[in-house]
């Protein structure tokens, strides 16, 4: 399934004449404004013009292409340039504003079209905290770049005749819509549609009902099917939804898109996972007054810069230990905060658990886990008797099953010897079982000895499961699964060499590793949910066309 560089390879010959703009033609300009375009396409101040085919040849002149990962935005540069549908189009009036100061990061760009009209691309969000800041800005005030975005639409309305698109991806989408929603009513017209590719919406204390109503036949808001940052203050429009080759959040990146033939792969419904974020996400905001929403983002915010973070990836690679950092920040900072963050990560714990932790629990290795706590429990209420209630147990079970075993094989219709041969089993296994019931004292030694087996088993089972799931659980999780079969293997053999050494703090010591073992085993399982995404080839070159 292709992607938006493999689009700009198959269309690239076709001209817009033969080929009219379209939805998957807008992603693209809206990615390409993601770029370094400064000193290369004329400002806003100048009156010059650069078509990106120059562009490109411009920008590689100092941009190399050897270690960029396939999500870079470069490659839509990199392939407009190469191919005549996108590289003869013209790029104009540039604006790059990196302002901290003023709270200000604003890039947009003119695209000049064969036919007359103008694509204007706004820039989206990066991978930057305080670019995220901003974004959070939005759910209690004006951005200063929204209030560019508007202005800018305006200048370029003024400057040039024709008809006008307004697009962009993430933030860019939301700026896109503001931007056309504050246009001069007389020019409000001249804008033919309005491409908001996964952005978020307008804080409803701040939308002008009667200008969004002027415009919103015109938005085209376009999602993956994981869609978190693009249901922010959802808008009244039509959501088209398509499918992503990526995993949850990652699908946010318009590079991950599925495309066919000149329109995107389409879905009729956005993941059930999505849809749980999403509440749990408009519940604490629909909760928070606008007052409580800014002492939130000031001091979240504040928290990740505390924990020496300067992108996104950072705190993700942090692990606990930023996580922890963010949480103690926000425990103290002032009370109002703390009223929406406890909202927010309660809706949050309320949403995982009904996604995650169930789902688990029904699972094989949930079933045993539980079974580990039953009987970590057990160990902990009878430490001194555990033994012989526990071996006693067992022994009666297992006889229970073999007499019922044997009754079953007695009337099978197989061969004689398999017959006589699976009767004698069960006869031996009875036999030892009441041998074992027979002889009380041995009881404690001999659940001793059953114990080491199940640790063992355990032992193994960690083994096993790295083995056969090497390629899809995280580092993390191999390490703790390796850690558990070693000290699984440890007990086993010193139940095995000292059996005799039964006493109430062995109980108690086993009773509490089999519970803490038992949740770390579940802990795994939600930790196998983070991967590291499979390394892929760079060049698009190398694909089968």
């Amino acid at each position: 399934m292709a992607n938006i560089v493999k689009y700009i390879k198959w269309r690239g010959d076709l001209s817009f004449k033969n080929a009219p703009f379209n939805e998957v033609d807008n992603l693209g300009l809206s990615l390409l404004i993601y770029n370094d375009f400064e000193g290369i396409v004329p400002t806003e101040k100048e009156n010059g013009r650069i078509t990106i085919k120059e562009a490109a040849k411009k920008y590689f002149s100092t941009h190399s292409i050897e270690n960029l990962s396939r999500l870079d935005f470069d490659w839509v540069l990199y392939y407009m340039g190469k191919y005549q549908r996108f590289g003869n189009l013209y790029l104009s009036d540039y604006v790059d504003v990196n302002d901290a100061d003023r709270n200000m990061l604003f890039t947009a760009f003119t695209v000049h079209l064969p036919n007359g009209s103008h694509y204007v691309a706004f820039r989206g969000t990066t991978m930057d905290i305080e670019d995220w800041r901003l974004d959070f800005q939005i759910s209690f005030e004006e951005i200063e770049a929204q209030k560019a975005a508007s202005r800018y639409l305006q200048f370029i309305m003024k400057k040039y005749a024709g008809d006008i698109y307004v697009g962009g991806h993430s933030k860019g989408g939301n700026l896109a819509v503001y931007a056309a929603m504050n246009a001069p009513s007389v020019v409000r017209g001249r804008i033919k549609k309005i491409y908001s590719n996964d952005g978020p919406g307008i804080c409803p204390e701040l939308l002008d009902e009667a200008k969004f109503a002027d415009i919103k036949e015109r938005i085209i808001h376009i999602v993956p099917t994981f869609c978190v940052v693009g249901m922010l203050f959802e808008l009244k429009v039509p959501h088209e939804i398509v499918a992503s080759d990526a995993d949850k959040i990652a699908q946010h990146s318009g590079m991950t898109w599925k495309i066919e033939g000149d329109h995107f792969v389409k879905r009729r419904f956005l993941s059930e996972e999505s849809v749980m974020y999403n509440r749990a996400i408009d519940d604490w905001i629909g909760n928070a007054t606008m007052e409580q929403r800014r002492a939130f983002t000031k001091d979240i915010f504040d928290a990740m810069k505390a924990g020496g973070a300067v992108s996104v990836y950072d705190i993700s690679k942090g692990g606990f230990h930023d996580f922890g950092t963010i949480l103690l920040s926000a425990a103290n900072s002032e009370s109002k905060t703390k009223v929406v963050v406890g909202k927010m990560f309660g809706s949050i714990w309320r949403s995982f658990e009904k996604i995650k932790i169930i789902d688990a629990l029904k699972s094989l290795q949930g079933i045993i886990d539980l079974f580990m706590i039953f009987l970590g429990i057990v160990f902990l209420t009878i430490p001194e008797a555990v033994y012989s209630v526990l071996g006693g147990a067992i022994a009666l079970v297992v006889a229970i099953w073999s007499s019922v075993m044997l009754l079953k094989a007695g009337e099978r219709d197989e061969q004689p010897f398999i017959k006589k041969g699976r009767m004698i089993f069960h006869i031996i296994i009875i036999w030892f079982m009441v041998f074992i019931l027979s002889n009380l004292e041995r009881i404690p030694k001999w659940t001793n000895v059953l114990m080491a087996i199940v640790f063992f088993s355990l032992a193994v089972a960690s083994v096993r499961h790295i083995l056969k799931f090497k390629g899809k659980i995280s580092g993390r999780a191999k390490f703790w699964m390796m850690l558990l079969a070693i000290v699984n293997l440890y007990i086993g053999i010193a139940s095995l060499i000292t059996p005799q050494r039964l006493n109430y703090g062995k109980s108690v010591t086993l009773g509490s590793y089999l519970i803490i073992v038992a949740f770390v085993r579940f802990i795994i399982q939600l930790l196998e949910q983070i991967q590291d995404p499979p390394k892929k080839q760079n060049y698009y070159e190398d694909d089968e066309e």
